[in-house]
């Protein structure tokens, strides 16, 4: 199937191209692609993106511009929390400008929220999103960012134990943000570390974004026992942790404080996400709205 759109998104751990088709007003995948860049490592030391951070992502988009170009289609590209937080950001937008041409949209955390929102319910619920930088919890009504992702906990907190982990990623977070006691349901959940807990929850080793297991409390306790019990390396060769698996606890944990502060009881992960919504606004004309 031809593609009508292409999408790279340029995230604080990873970049990635959705190729999709354009159905009802809605889009649908056609095709998925990553690269882990991390380019959010560093960033709260020293306030910039890294220059080796820099150059992987720029290499990155230049190669997913170029697979994209041959569709002949509109190609939009965004960045989040990592590109939005950095001292630098003007110099990486232009050179991505230099080497590509594309003209990158930086999202603030609400408009971030807003478009997975509007990608992944039928404008009722909640939509928790973890990304590599920053989480997002939104709603009908508000939409809510804060700056602790999975890439941002690890460089806070790289214990491998779980009383630990959850000791000081709580703490830190709690500082950092001011989360609702309760959010509407159902609760999706989007982004990488919450579609790779449904993945594992569900015991896949090939992802498939079609039968990924809800997450409960108790399930994602047992599932952070779990992976904390495997040591890092060896966490790392699972198919779906390749790419990952260094930072899934911090993740996961994250997941569990964002569940225990708003008392939700199931957590539906999505693989439609931001990158869904940016294009169908975008095809819809209303991407400026956002």
């Amino acid at each position: 199937m031809k593609p009508d759109i292409a999408v790279i998104d340029i995230g604080s751990n990873s970049v990635r191209l959705m190729l999709a088709a354009a159905e009802s007003g809605r889009v649908r995948s056609i095709a998925k692609r990553l690269n882990t860049t991390r380019l959010a490592k560093g960033i709260d030391a020293t306030g910039c993106l890294a220059p080796d951070r820099v150059r992987d992502t720029v290499d990155a988009i230049e190669a997913f511009f170029g697979a994209a170009k041959q569709y002949d289609v509109p190609v939009i590209a965004y960045a989040t929390s990592a590109v939005r937080d950095a001292g630098n950001r003007d110099a990486f937008t232009a050179l991505v400008r230099e080497r590509t041409g594309l003209v990158i949209r930086v999202l603030s955390g609400e408009e971030e929220g807003r478009l997975a929102f509007s990608a992944v319910t039928g404008g009722e619920g909640t939509v928790f999103d973890i990304g590599g930088g920053s989480f997002q919890i939104v709603t009908r009504t508000c939409a809510q960012s804060f700056p602790c992702g999975c890439v941002r906990a690890k460089e806070r907190c790289d214990a491998g134990d779980t009383d630990t982990l959850e000791r000081e990623l709580f703490c830190w977070m709690d500082e950092k943000t001011c989360v609702p006691e309760r959010v509407p349901a159902p609760v999706y959940g989007v982004g990488g570390t919450i579609s790779t807990i449904g993945a594992l929850l569900a015991s896949q080793t090939r992802f498939d974004p079609d039968n990924l297991a809800s997450v409960t409390p108790s399930k994602l306790d047992r599932l952070i026992r779990q992976l904390a019990a495997i040591p890092e390396p060896a966490r790392m060769k699972h198919p779906l942790l390749v790419k990952r698996g260094d930072v899934i606890l911090q993740g996961a944990t994250i997941l569990k404080y964002m569940m225990t502060r708003t008392h939700t009881d199931c957590v539906i992960p999505s693989d439609r996400d931001g990158m869904e919504g940016i294009a169908e606004a975008f095809l819809s004309g209303t991407l400026n709205k956002v």
